[in-house]
């Protein structure tokens, strides 16, 4: 049985949507595990109103304690030998929990990897039959790349790899060093190009704006860091630097977050000619590092501008 865990926090708008999605799924055996987080709006009228309906779904009320501790909520509840995550605002296809379950078994694989759309529409649905199977270092690894995405959706994990795992309650980047530690437990892990799992952003998240909460991101990476002691876990902590860096300065907070400026500026002063001597960099990485000789300010704006002109295009 795969156990779907849902964290939701005053979702009214969007829940039916999911839950709908939800009914409408082509494998049955599962349960719905809903973690009310202290939402003060209508949230919990509909979570009890989808569970009268369905015997598979049940809702847990607790006080508000974010994202993190809520998804821990669910796994320690959860009775599945397969555990996935769907946020309240998102969407996925009627072949979501078919496919991934198929991808474990057909591959003996503790955690499958898919991949995600972000359209707010249902037609999104496609499926790929190609799989490519890896061991635990080679996904961490692809992790600390970019090459597997740090969300805990669109991925589905076997309840032996998981364990006694929990997601730490940081507001950015617990779902980094969850995928991190699952990851270096699984034995084997499938890459699959389908799309089944439609992630809708809404104004105003964590990742559109900086605040000195995102620091707690820097320090993820870096305690992976200090456990992998590889390039690419330095590259990782290099590009987390970077990325605060141009959120202070598209903020325009230098002044603001001085300290927090300071710490990302000395990383990428640090680690840069590391990114430039070794050719494991990506192109990206090679093109910070090189404008970071001009300064990190210079830098931030030149790869917000190219970054504007290339969607604009």
């Amino acid at each position: 049985m795969i156990s779907v865990i849902v964290p939701v926090y005053n979702a009214e708008k969007t829940l039916k949507r999911l839950i709908k999605s939800l009914v409408a799924q082509t494998d049955g055996d599962f349960e719905a595990i809903f973690v009310n987080d202290g939402s003060i709006d209508k949230s919990g009228e509909i979570l009890e109103d989808a569970c009268r309906d369905e015997k598979n779904y049940r809702v847990i009320t607790t006080k508000n304690g974010g994202a993190a501790a809520a998804r821990n909520i669910g796994i320690d509840k959860a009775k599945g030998d397969y555990i996935c995550f769907i946020d309240a605002d998102d969407v996925v296809s009627p072949n979501y929990l078919k496919t991934m379950r198929e991808l474990a078994e057909n591959n003996n694989a503790d955690v499958v990897c898919t991949k995600y759309a972000r359209n707010k529409t249902a037609d999104f649905e496609k499926v790929v039959n190609d799989v490519k199977v890896i061991d635990n270092q080679e996904s961490v690894d692809m992790l600390l790349r970019m090459e597997i995405n740090n969300s805990p959706f669109a991925k589905l994990f076997s309840r032996k790899a998981v364990g006694e795992m929990r997601m730490p309650n940081a507001m950015v980047a617990e779902d980094l060093f969850f995928n991190y530690c699952v990851l270096k437990r699984a034995k084997r892990v499938v890459l699959n190009d389908s799309v089944l799992y439609s992630y809708i952003t809404t104004d105003g998240s964590l990742s559109t704006k900086f605040s000195d909460k995102r620091m707690e991101s820097l320090k993820v990476v870096q305690d992976i860091d200090a456990k992998e002691q590889s390039f690419y876990s330095m590259a990782r902590v290099f590009m987390e630097a970077y990325f605060i860096c141009e959120r202070i300065v598209v903020s325009k907070g230098t002044k603001k977050y001085a300290t927090e400026f300071r710490i990302v500026c000395d990383i990428l002063k640090k680690d840069r000619k590391k990114i430039l001597d070794d050719k494991r960099s990506t192109k990206r990485q090679r093109l910070i590092a090189t404008a970071l000789r001009f300064g990190p300010v210079f830098t931030a704006k030149m790869m917000t501008a190219k970054s504007r002109l290339k969607k604009a295009i």
